[in-house]
């Protein structure tokens, strides 16, 4: 960006989502560590310094790329809110919905997740925030089902943690046993119906079994 040069904050916010898709390209292709600003500030053809002008370093790019994209989804969720009366489908919509997210992007926040704890402290904020938005979007949709009666009364938070949790091994696996549209529906079935056949022993504590 030439000095002097006074941008609006909506040319600030266009560029701000130039660098963010150059950045993420980049990652894709060559991995976070290999990626440097200087590639990125050449890809987006402006100086070094100048990119510095709009992110400090690609922690900050990493941290601004999920932020702009879970408000994204955290909106498309709202929608799926709105126009799904039923939890159970509602829950499915919204988990499918979560596959859509860009390849890049899925990169990125696996790093994220295996490298929070050694961002700096505004990051962590930054992505807990949003994390815990979303996290409370999806919380609505089963303490909504409890209320009905649709699901039993359960810990809604921890019922929410292993949901989105359950999308790493979906996404994130080395060994697909179908694609990744037909495991979630398998994943949400068994979440919903357990494993056990009908008849069968349930509300059995496991700790007897491994002699805690």
């Amino acid at each position: 960006m030439p000095k002097g040069i006074t941008l609006t904050p909506e040319q600030q916010a266009a560029r701000r989502s130039e660098i963010v898709d150059i950045a993420l390209r980049l990652i894709a292709e060559n991995g976070f560590q290999k990626t440097s600003m200087r590639e990125i500030a050449d890809l987006a053809k402006m100086g070094k310094s100048s990119l510095y002008d709009f992110f400090k370093t690609k922690d900050e790019i990493a941290v601004y790329a999920m932020e702009k994209k879970f408000e994204e989804i955290i909106e498309q969720v709202h929608r799926i809110i709105d126009n799904e009366p039923l939890p159970e489908l509602c829950l499915r919509k919204i988990m499918h919905n979560q596959l859509k997210v860009p390849h890049q992007y899925r990169i990125v926040l696996m790093w994220l997740h295996a490298e929070s704890d050694y961002l700096e402290e505004e990051y962590r904020k930054r992505l807990k925030t949003i994390r815990y938005e979303y996290h409370n979007t999806i919380k609505t949709v089963i303490e909504g089902g409890v209320a009905k009666g649709v699901f039993r009364k359960t810990d809604s938070d921890l019922v929410v943690r292993l949901l989105i949790n359950s999308m790493l091994s979906i996404v994130y696996t080395s060994r697909p046993s179908a694609s990744e549209e037909k495991m979630l529906d398998e994943t949400i079935n068994i979440f919903l119906h357990g494993i056990m056949n009908e008849g069968g022993e349930k509300n059995e504590p496991l700790y007897p079994v491994f002699g805690a």
